[in-house]
């Protein structure tokens, strides 16, 4: 029963489960605000840091069930706001609704990152030394096309034309995809461990631009809509291996440290309009565990990178918090996600993003709820985790 406990209290999970967009892995990432490279002891460490899986000495097989579709800094709503007027007839609307119109806009062409997410199945399974995945995976990226230098935003409202603004693009990038994920690790030295994590990714993929006047954008659409209009229309095959490799380090009895890099070879992938290369990420985590009930997380990329494949660079940053109650038989999990290459790194101005969880312990069953919530309260994450203690 002791090592039941204490197989759930090491549980955290991360942010990088998919290697074509950022997310997280499983809910205790979510819950945990994605930190946990330096600690994490369930199937999710194929995703976050296969060196930790040196120190499993039990093998545990899981499911996981995880959306996300979040927009950058309430674009969505932005745009639903904007397609509240009729764009189509844009020439017909009053002088003074143009010039609100135009600016309103200006600011959604300005603000360059749109809307991204995913839907995902994720099996598992992990042993010593090793574990297994097959993951199934639908993810999208919407951005809005950034106008040249003779766009619409250059003139006098008075000159545009219904022309112009039929001219205004969104860019929509979509997969649908199996990732068939191995890993192995070993201890390298008496507490230093080494993983790698090999993964094959097999599906469709699509890239596509689309009129802001198209019937697809319309007031009553959320980010889950155009997401999922994105992977839909996913169709261009294409098969990728990615590697990843991680170590992990024990300083002392109650720290531990991570560092995990992501796609070392530098993977490339074709779209319809390009050919993308996979950001390199290297990041570090820091756990720290006072005792069997408490652990503090801190994950951070070293570099800025476009994770987005945007043009603009994020660096993200997380933090999470849990505590065990009745001998670890239940936990409650707080953590917050944000971005240090933006101005504002907390607060209502900022693109934070708050994860909230719980999980449970029941005997051999470990089960984790977590919702990932923005600045405004509305839930944008949801993920749902079982695993199963196989010996």
């Amino acid at each position: 029963m002791k090592k039941i406990v204490m197989i759930f209290v090491l549980g955290g999970l991360a942010f990088y489960g998919f290697p074509m967009v950022p997310g997280y892995s499983g809910a205790r990432s979510l819950s945990l605000g994605y930190a946990s490279t330096a600690f994490n002891y369930d199937i999710n460490s194929i995703f976050i840091n296969p060196a930790i899986l040196s120190s499993v000495n039990y093998s545990l097989s899981g499911y996981q069930y995880q959306t996300s579709y979040l927009d950058y800094k309430n674009f969505q709503e932005d745009l639903s706001d904007i397609l509240e007027y009729n764009l189509k007839e844009f020439e017909n609307i009053n002088a003074e609704d143009k010039t609100t119109l135009f600016s309103k806009l200006e600011d959604l062409y300005q603000s360059k990152v749109g809307m991204y997410g995913f839907l995902s199945n994720i099996p598992g399974y992990i042993s010593r030394g090793y574990g297994l995945s097959i993951s199934f995976i639908n993810t999208a990226i919407v951005n809005p096309v950034i106008p040249g230098e003779d766009s619409i935003f250059n003139k006098e409202v008075s000159e545009i034309t219904n022309a112009d603004i039929a001219a205004l693009k969104m860019n929509f990038l979509g997969l649908k995809y199996k990732q068939i994920s191995l890993s192995y690790a070993m201890k390298v030295y008496s507490s230093i461990h080494m993983g790698i994590s090999l993964h094959y990714l097999n599906g469709k993929i699509t890239e596509f631009t689309g009129s802001i006047v198209d019937d697809i954008f319309t007031p009553e659409a959320e980010a889950k809509d155009y997401l999922e209009h994105g992977w839909g229309n996913a169709q261009d095959k294409f098969s990728k291996f990615i590697a990843d490799l991680g170590f992990n380090v024990d300083l002392g009895r109650y720290f531990k440290a991570g560092l995990m890099m992501k796609n070392i070879g530098a993977a490339k992938i074709e779209t319809p309009l390009r050919k993308i290369t996979i950001p390199k990420r290297m990041t570090a985590g820091l756990a720290f565990r006072p005792n069997a009930q408490w652990g503090i997380y801190l994950d951070m990329d070293l570099k800025k990178l476009d994770l987005l494949y945007d043009g603009q660079d994020m660096q993200p940053i997380s933090f999470g918090i849990e505590k065990g109650f009745f001998k670890n038989k239940f936990f409650v999990r707080v953590g917050m996600l944000s971005d240090l290459a933006e101005k504002y790194f907390i607060g209502k101005k900022s693109n934070a993003l708050y994860g909230l969880g719980v999980g449970f312990n029941m005997k051999k069953i470990i089960v984790d709820l977590a919702v990932g919530i923005d600045n405004d309260g509305t839930i944008k994450n949801l993920a749902v985790s079982g695993f199963i203690i196989v010996k």
